[in-house]
């Protein structure tokens, strides 16, 4: 994946490439913290990083001593320190590979299991590991690259994974439900997005500046052209309970085989749209103007959707930053102003719209029982603050939930592509009672958890980069491993 905030000149011509996996070098990212991290007085942004040494075992495996919190069903913390399951009071149920490098923890869309990225950086190889947690199995298998995304077919029995390319940009893979591969081929393109249909096994690709269906993802050289649609969105949203997906079109919906100048000059002259579209049919409906860098997020119900619009500044030429960057003929980065856009509610029947919030949403996330939107933003028209705050909007009022500093690993790799991260529940408890998240304290990286509703606050359960809350209140073995 691209970051949120760059273009590169001549992307409007790539396409994509079936490939071979190969393998890549994995990195370690990010500084373990020990499991008492107090974040009453420390957790807020501002506040400021410093390294600190690896903890010893007995620190890794500490439980922290914390009042239970609002939510059920159990949170997956991962990081330098391996990775581990905790309950919503940050009793640890379940560890695996203390000593490890642990990433990318992705719940099945039943909270049965869990995939995630386990690297060596000594020996520089990657496995996907597997957890039941329904019978604490684990399972792993070689990694053909360094995954940094997974995302569950709905029926489990598929995982897309994305990682590295070896010759540049991001290559998919299709892996079972062990993590072994399930097909010799992959995807490549300089940029992947993916999205998993609701309840189905089609897979929609927002691959370079095109736009793809996969019908049978066993056999994912085999798909369905849209054409192209342009870089100002990452992933495409499906529409629960249809066959309809949402989408940001920034070349005023170009037929397949436009040649590359007519499509630069098509966005120098084209507000970008948000279009929905049916997968069946292709029928296009008009949803009105997006901009730059939108973020959508549907509601469970598929009535209406969420999105964040930037605005540049200054504004790029014609209605779309790839415009701008492509005519200059040179790598370019192009940023918004800090909170430079807003936050909307789009109903998908009459594209009416409501503001909920003056301000750019870099997080957006229904709950599962779909009365609250949480949504991130920065906290501070300060570019160079590390804050961010989260919020929450209930339909009616829109509330400050917490202001906070991001752990490194949680910006930089989750938040910076957060649509796609939102394409599956990753935040909010099982009964959309609180949220879980990765947070920076003076010192320490911790996993975080803030109560939606009532005087708890937030509470530190100890070491991570980042944590995810199960989709589902699941009820693992009472055994914990020694």
């Amino acid at each position: 994946m691209r970051s949120r905030w760059r273009l590169i000149a001549g992307a409007v011509a790539c396409g994509l490439l079936v490939a071979t996996a190969c393998s890549s070098s994995p990195e370690r990212t990010s500084v373990p913290a020990p499991a008492d991290a107090d974040l009453e007085s420390t957790l807020s942004p501002g506040g400021g990083t410093t390294s600190a040494a690896a903890p010893t075992p007995a620190t890794e495996t500490a439980v922290p001593s914390v009042d239970p919190v609002g939510g059920r069903g159990l949170i997956a913390a991962s990081g330098p320190t391996g990775l581990r399951f905790l309950r919503s009071d940050g009793s640890e149920v379940f560890a695996v590979a203390a000593d490890q490098v642990v990433t990318q923890p992705t719940w099945s869309r039943d909270g049965s299991r869990l995939a995630a990225t386990l690297l060596d950086p000594n020996r520089g190889e990657a496995w996907v590991i597997v957890v039941d947690v329904t019978t604490w199995d684990v399972t792993t298998a070689k990694a053909s690259r360094p995954y940094f995304f997974y995302t569950w077919s709905y029926d489990g029995s598929r995982l897309a994974a994305l990682g590295p390319s070896p010759t540049g940009g991001t290559a998919a893979d299709i892996l079972d439900g062990t993590g072994a591969p399930a097909s010799s081929v992959s995807l490549i393109s300089q940029s992947l997005f993916v999205a998993w249909e609701p309840g189905g096994d089609r897979l929609l690709l927002h691959a370079g500046h095109g736009l793809l269906l996969v019908d049978d993802v066993d056999a994912p050289d085999s798909h369905r052209d849209f054409g192209p649609v342009g870089f100002d969105f990452q992933a495409p949203a499906w529409v629960p309970g249809t066959g309809d997906f949402l989408y940001v079109d920034s070349y005023a919906q170009a037929p397949i085989g436009t040649e590359p100048e007519a499509l630069v000059d098509r966005s120098a002259t084209t507000t970008p749209q948000l279009l929905r579209r049916s997968a069946d049919s292709g029928e296009i409906t008009e949803l009105g103007p997006a901009g730059a860098f939108t973020l959508m997020a549907v509601h469970p119900t598929g009535d209406r959707a969420a999105i964040s619009v930037a605005e540049l500044e200054p504004a790029a030429a014609g209605g779309s930053l790839e415009a701008a960057v492509l005519e200059a003929g040179q790598s370019a980065q192009a940023e918004p102003s800090v909170g430079a856009g807003s936050v909307q509610i789009v109903d998908l029947a009459t594209a009416e719209r409501r503001t909920v919030l003056d301000r750019i949403g870099l997080w957006l996330e229904w709950s599962p029982d779909g009365e609250r939107l949480l949504i991130g933003t920065s906290a501070s028209d300060d570019r160079e603050s590390v804050g961010l705050a989260w919020y929450i909007w209930d339909g009616n009022e829109l509330s400050e939930l917490a202001l906070f500093a991001p752990t490194a690993t949680f910006f930089r790799d989750y938040v910076q592509f957060a649509d796609q991260y939102t394409e599956a529940p990753r935040l909010w408890s099982p009964d959309s009672t609180a949220i879980a998240f990765g947070a920076q304290t003076a010192d320490y990286a911790v996993s975080a958890v803030a109560q939606v509703e009532g005087s708890g606050g937030v509470t530190a359960l100890g070491l991570a980069d980042v944590s995810f809350w199960s989709p589902v209140a699941v009820d693992p073995p009472p055994v914990r491993p020694g």
